[in-house]
């Protein structure tokens, strides 16, 4: 449904002032001066990873709607991802399993096809990714396909360890990337969320444990290594929740550091961790502690969100029922603000499309609603329009691009307000966010010292009032004034809302 705003919320008064544009690069006192300046001090990323989502392979494009396709790519290109998360099932390609009936895994042989339907879909996404330059966290979920199934492969006992898991592994990327030439794959996912192991209900199929996937880690760089691919990044950790992830994280910096190419962990945070800024000191602890053993981090090396999204709403299907309400794309907007804030290099949402993912039972298969739309055939009434947050995805994805200088201030006193700014290298691009969580309306003077160009401001108010969408359904400005970034911009921001401040229109 689009939206149009009646009544304007935003108030601007743009100076021209000298002293208004005269740089300073001593790091700002907001409350001592009164208002929010970006200056060089500021900065917390001199390079940005850049913001995406997952984009998995398709359990199966059968079941999309007629022109799904299109439809998904139309989407994907609005959304302008600099990066995404494609996970697959080896088992939709490799073939032939032959254990010889005994017990030595070194002479297990099986062969690969690539012609099937599920091999095609990813190789669609990553044709698409080749040319839209999308960087690309790519691996398959478990060392089985299907939990509630036969381990066929009898890798359960050793999971990640398992030579096999790496001789996989080092084949799909050999063709992916040696003979397909797909350079956009830049990292190797070595299981989902491993720490899940041992949990209620998981662990008869999950015996991974830190110690069993560090090796695992260690077999798999080696066999990446082997078939020339040291270029390829490791995912240090793809596990989930701040526990969990700090016991992965903590032991790769002080063991294995050398063998991983980021340092990686999923985060599904409640509102009120978001809404009061607590998100953000526990991001900052866990880094500090990952410094304390990798003085690379945030240099060569950087920490990265691979799965991103609210706890509150997820249902027992592990569906997703506040993604169709305005506040959560305000609660996403804030999660990325706080994550860039603490210094993570780069976020994927989960997840861009209904379609790819299934949650199945002995007698139903039910579609995973997380998505920002669904591409699948027979939704029920409105799944299928773009979801409030694929708006605000939109705009923090054009926004904080790859390799741009990210910069944060902090308002004393006011926990329920934040604020991050970007520009481009060369300062062609730039651009403001702020979010007010809190239950008032409030007003900031914003300005950026570092110099971007262009003479026109394009702003994007949202909330469930106010934000506008065009005639194609993408979302549009509310108000572009002249002046620039660099000028002094006095903005009320409405409770509950983010705003997006930008040169260029995103």
């Amino acid at each position: 449904m689009k939206k149009f705003v009646k009544t304007l919320v935003l108030t601007f008064t743009t100076m021209l002032a000298l002293s208004a544009c005269q740089t300073n690069t001593q790091k700002s006192d907001p409350d001592k001066e009164g208002k929010l300046v970006f200056r060089t001090g500021d900065m917390v990323q001199k390079s940005f990873g850049g913001l995406g989502v997952e984009w998995g392979a398709y359990e199966d494009t059968d079941k999309l709607i007629e022109g799904g396709w299109d439809l998904i790519l139309n989407h994907m290109n609005h959304l302008g991802a600099q990066r995404i998360r494609l996970m697959v099932s080896y088992d939709w390609f490799v073939a032939n399993f032959d254990d010889k009936g005994d017990d030595d895994k070194t002479n297990d042989t099986w062969s690969y096809n690539f012609t099937n339907k599920y091999a095609k879909n990813m190789l669609d996404i990553l044709e698409y990714c080749e040319i839209k330059k999308i960087d690309v966290a790519f691996g398959a979920w478990n060392v089985i396909a299907d939990l509630s199934g036969p381990d066929v492969w009898g890798m359960m006992d050793e999971v990640t360890k398992d030579i096999r898991w790496a001789k996989v592994n080092a084949d799909v990327f050999d063709y992916l990337v040696n003979k397909k030439g797909f350079t956009c794959i830049k990292w190797l996912v070595n299981t989902n969320e491993p720490n899940y192991a041992g949990q209620e209900g998981q662990s008869k199929n999950f015996n991974n444990t830190y110690e069993i996937w560090e090796q695992g880690v260690k077999n798999v760089r080696k066999a990446l290594d082997d078939v020339g691919l040291k270029h390829i990044g490791i995912i240090g950790g793809d596990t989930t929740g701040f526990a969990g992830s700090q016991e992965y994280l903590i032991n790769i910096s002080k063991n294995i550091k050398d063998k991983v190419g980021d340092y990686g962990a999923h985060l599904y945070v409640s509102k009120l961790d978001i809404g009061l800024g607590t998100l953000q000191a526990k991001i900052e602890e866990l880094y500090a502690e990952i410094k304390k053993n990798d003085k690379r981090l945030g240099n060569t090396i950087q920490a990265d969100i691979w799965e991103a999204g609210l706890i509150d709403g997820k249902t027992a299907l592990d569906c997703q029922n506040l993604i169709t309400t305005p506040d959560y794309a305000v609660r996403m907007t804030d999660f990325t603000v706080q994550c860039l804030s603490a210094g993570i290099n780069g976020i994927t949402y989960w997840d861009f499309d209904d379609a790819m993912h299934f949650m199945y039972t002995a007698t139903t298969m039910t579609p995973k609603e997380w998505g920002m739309f669904s591409s699948l055939a027979g939704a029920s009434s409105g799944k299928q329009e773009l979801r409030p947050w694929y708006h605000t995805s939109s705009l923090l994805c054009h926004m904080f691009r790859k390799t741009d200088k990210v910069f944060t201030l902090n308002v004393k006193d006011v926990n329920t307000f934040r604020t991050i700014a970007s520009v481009s290298q060369d300062g062609t691009r730039g651009g403001i966010v702020a979010v007010n969580a809190g239950a008032k309306d409030l007003t900031q003077t914003f300005r950026i010292d570092e110099k971007v160009s262009g003479d026109k401001v394009y702003v994007y108010v949202f909330n469930a009032n106010s934000y506008r969408l065009g005639e194609d359904g993408y979302i549009i400005p509310n108000y572009v004034v002249d002046g620039s970034l660099n000028d002094e911009m006095t903005i009320t921001v409405p409770r509950s809302s983010a705003i997006f401040l930008s040169n260029v229109r995103l």
